[in-house]
């Protein structure tokens, strides 16, 4: 069972940066307690007389933003020099938290820009769940889209989505390309494929209902659907309806070069305008 209370919000400052704090905000309100860490990092080779007068700045700016919050406690603001990617990995591991939260990098026309940035890098490699937040937060999450294909990281992604959006609905899709079958198949080549596509759809169905009920928090409503169609067709589909979409990510191995986030969740995350939460296995 996946339960998220405390929180790394990483910011850059800009406007994008202040949508994702709101949110962390509600989230760790709604968490009922837990921590929140907002974190900024100020990248490497700038003369130390810069850095230092950043740092001073920054740091002013954070507890000045912090102190304007009532009825949250558990927050802190630290500012660090260093690789932003490698940071914001560090301090969610070194300090056992249960999601990273971000906000969406500077808009781009097309979806491989997105590829190489830092949220794409701490997406691509953070062992921890990560929000990245596009809107302003209306409050709780209602509507929830989840692109399930049964692997471990989208059971993953699914039980972090139930715990902080607990009393959504929940639509649950699994799309996948139906087989194709020459005018030269058999009928009993046919009725295989066809046996297999059931037996498939089954498992997915009956995964995504175990990931609900082993959850302590459940949805106000579940609806799980099957479609034979191109994955990214559907899921690009459907993306205006939820406030939040739900994806696990893909890791082939354990170098930089080998580990990908898969072609589904680059092009969903550079292109959808709800929130997105990806998880790794």
């Amino acid at each position: 069972m996946t339960r998220v209370k405390d929180l790394l919000m990483a910011t850059d400052l800009t406007d994008r940066s202040e949508r994702a704090l709101e949110r962390a905000f509600q989230l760790q309100d709604q968490a009922g307690g837990g921590r929140l860490t907002l974190l900024h990092v100020i990248a490497h080779g700038l003369p130390t007389e810069l850095a230092s007068r950043r740092r001073s700045e920054t740091e002013a700016l954070l507890a000045k933003r912090l102190a304007s919050v009532r009825g949250i406690r558990n927050l802190r603001a630290i500012v660090v020099t260093g690789d932003p990617f490698s940071v914001i990995i560090g301090e969610a591991v070194t300090h056992r938290l249960d999601l990273v939260v971000i906000g969406e990098p500077g808009k781009h026309r097309y979806a491989d820009i997105f590829m190489g940035t830092t949220a794409e890098r701490v997406i691509r490699f953070s062992d921890r769940p990560v929000l990245m937040v596009k809107q302003i937060s209306q409050g709780p999450y209602r509507r929830v889209l989840v692109a399930f294909d049964g692997s471990e990281g989208a059971a993953r992604a699914l039980h972090t989505a139930l715990s902080i959006a607990a009393g959504a609905e929940f639509r649950v899709v699994h799309a996948w390309w139906p087989p194709h079958v020459s005018l030269g198949d058999s009928d009993a080549a046919r009725q295989m494929i066809g046996e297999e596509n059931e037996r498939l759809k089954a498992l997915i169905e009956r995964a995504a209902k175990e990931a609900v009920v082993s959850s302590p928090s459940q949805p106000s409503k579940l609806a799980i659907d099957m479609v034979e169609n191109n994955p990214y067709t559907v899921m690009r589909n459907e993306s205006t309806w939820p406030d939040l979409l739900v994806m696990g990510t893909h890791s082939k191995g354990r170098l930089a070069t080998t580990v990908t986030i898969g072609n589904l969740a680059r092009h969903m995350l550079a292109e959808v305008a709800c929130d997105v939460l990806v998880s790794r296995p």
